[in-house]
């Protein structure tokens, strides 16, 4: 049935009320699988999806995977085990064994005959027409072909040993098996039939001589047609014995058996069942993100802003590789599926105009192993992009420090505080206050403060005797005594403390030869930019010569120059860089013009 490849008409995960329906199934045709065979079968918990499939025959196939794995299919009303199933599940049927020259003759298409199959010791057991059953190969227990019994055990009494024994569904490489993982059949230990011979059934010696008995007395025709159809099977298994002269070669044979051609055309198959998985699960995933979307939207505009941004990274959403073959199929499907509504709200226009995510097939996609993942990677990325946010929202802070001069030096020596700290003017001022209070230098005027000798000599110079005064004068005149100094905490890296005032990001344009301009960018350097990558991004942005220079005096530091008046970009780039705009002179009328607007 699988020989040839198959054409897959759809592919969809399966829902709880899905598994449960095929469980019932299942247990129905199969009533003796035990509880533990069924779970194996149908998992409560693991991926499961249903396909549809088209055989070569023009056969409807309904089809069951487990992780990517065939394990049931349907066909005419029958529900089969794949050989993936019989391997892995440990569940029983009847079985016939055959010898392995045979295999390269089921494999090829035919039907497994009577004088295929290996005779057992103790008789065939008792079966009816149409029993699912399985085909081993003599030495492995392992299930090589999948069908069902072509006769019954009373046929064989009746006509005898001749005829058509199992008609063969499925088999070890074939199409079916190649959209598997590709595995080999494990070694297995080799046991009876799973239907056991009832206590008046025949040896197969007795059986032999009475059906042969019978068939030459009732029915001479019928026997030597039987003997025809035996005799040219074993003209066919002679010719295969040739080419196989030893088991081993046969073994070798069967597993090394090429099959490029085959896997290349059921690679495709297998592709186009996961590119239909996969626009499946980001369409519902682009349901799920769709939250606060718009409608009615775009079909288009859904697609770019919600669909493919849902696929996962590493994989590309291809509506051509997929069953459907163009998007409008699909989302009739969709539609099908009340999952949303589409309709033309313009001449040839698709629009999505309502979505729902309130359902069966949204509530199973929920608990799927792709949602989760897609939820993890959601909240991963939420997290990155308020990090992101967190850290674009930090600017270049700028503190102003005082440092312990020559000259308030023996005032901070009493708080055990040398010569050349760093103190900020909230430190200046209560160490000040400490210093008043243990003192008891505080006035009967309110906000005013009583000089000592040493307060006095820092405070004031020659011919100034005033020694009282307010607090706000006392803390100005301590820090005009202090050496200035600032400190620059750029986002991401260490705080940097520099002697000296601090200067401004400054901006001018000066006018060169004829009545070109240049803009200049002074003391960036001051704020942890990269003047050289500072200067190659404003050349980009302004599309115009940027380079760097010394600066007049100083070889340490460096201006940037780029040609015209570019105010915006200049101002743009000192945005990314998060510098303050309070530090920053020169784009004031930057500032007036965007005003206006």
């Amino acid at each position: 049935m699988f020989k040839k490849p198959f054409r897959i008409k759809s592919n969809t995960n399966i829902r709880n009320s899905e598994r449960r329906k095929l469980r019932e199934n299942v247990l129905k045709q199969y009533p003796h699988f035990n509880s533990q065979q069924l779970i194996n079968l149908v998992p409560n918990k693991e991926d499961m999806s249903v396909s549809k499939f088209v055989t070569n025959s023009e056969k409807n196939v309904t089809c069951y995977f487990l992780n990517k794995n065939p394990i049931l299919f349907e066909v005419d009303g029958i529900l089969l085990p794949t050989v993936y199933a019989l391997w892995s599940t440990g569940i029983t049927l009847l079985n016939f064994e055959m010898p392995s020259v045979v295999f390269p003759v089921i494999s090829g298409g035919a039907d497994l005959m009577f004088a295929g199959i290996v005779q057992p010791p103790d008789g065939f057991p008792s079966f009816s027409t149409g029993t699912p059953c399985f085909v081993v190969l003599t030495g492995n227990g392992a299930a090589v072909a999948v069908g069902i019994t072509a006769c019954s055990k009373q046929d064989i009494i009746d006509n005898g040993l001749q005829g058509k024994r199992v008609s063969i569904y499925h088999c070890f490489k074939d199409h079916l098996w190649l959209i598997g993982d590709k595995s080999d059949p494990p070694i297995i230990t080799q046991v009876c039939s799973t239907i056991q011979p009832t206590t008046n059934e025949l040896s197969i010696n007795g059986l032999e001589n009475i059906t042969l008995e019978s068939s030459i007395n009732n029915n001479e025709q019928s026997a030597k047609q039987g003997f025809e159809q035996e005799n040219h099977l074993n003209d066919l298994l002679c010719q295969t014995e040739q080419q196989c002269p030893s088991k081993d070669d046969q073994k070798a044979s069967l597993i090394n058996e090429d099959c490029n051609n085959e896997t290349q055309i059921m690679n495709e198959s297998k592709s186009v069942i996961d590119m239909d998985q996969l626009l499946f699960n980001c369409f519902c995933q682009a349901l799920l993100n769709a939250k606060k979307i718009e409608l009615p939207i775009l079909v288009s505009s859904f697609s770019s802003q919600y669909l493919h941004p849902a696929c996962p990274e590493g994989q590309r959403l291809d509506v051509k590789k997929s069953s459907y073959k163009k998007m409008s199929k699909f989302l009739a499907e969709m539609q099908s599926k009340n999952l949303v509504e589409i309709k033309q709200l313009s001449k040839g226009i698709d629009s999505l105009i309502s979505i729902s995510t309130d359902n069966d097939i949204m509530r199973t996609f929920k608990c799927s192993e792709f949602a989760k993942e897609m939820k993890k990677k959601n909240t991963l990325k939420l997290e990155e992009e308020k990090l992101v946010k967190k850290k674009n929202a930090q600017t270049v802070e700028v503190r102003e420090l005082y440092a312990v001069s020559a000259k308030v030096a023996p005032f901070f020596k009493i708080f055990n505080i040398s010569k050349g700290s760093v103190l900020s003017s909230s430190d200046v001022r209560q160490i000040i206050t400490e210093y008043v209070k243990k003192n008891e230098l505080n006035t009967s005027v309110k906000n005013s403060v009583t000089l000592d000798a040493m307060m006095f000599d820092i405070m004031y110079g020659k011919n100034q005797h005033d020694n009282v005064l307010t607090w706000d004068v006392l803390l100005k005149r301590m820090l005009d005594n202090m050496n200035p100094c600032h400190e620059v905490t750029i986002p991401g890296q260490k705080s940097v403390v520099r002697k000296g005032n601090l200067e401004y990001v400054e901006v001018m344009v000066e006018q060169r030869m004829g009545n070109k301009k240049v803009s200049i960018i002074k003391n960036l350097e001051a704020y942890g930019v990269d003047v050289k990558s500072f200067a190659a991004s404003l050349q980009q942005m302004a599309a115009s010569s940027a380079l760097v220079v010394d600066a007049p005096g100083k070889s340490s530091d460096h201006h940037v120059v780029v040609q015209g008046v570019q105010h915006k970009h200049i101002k743009n780039l000192l945005d990314t860089h998060k510098i303050p705009k309070k530090y920053i002179k020169g784009l004031e009328s930057t500032d007036k013009e965007k005003k206006k607007y």
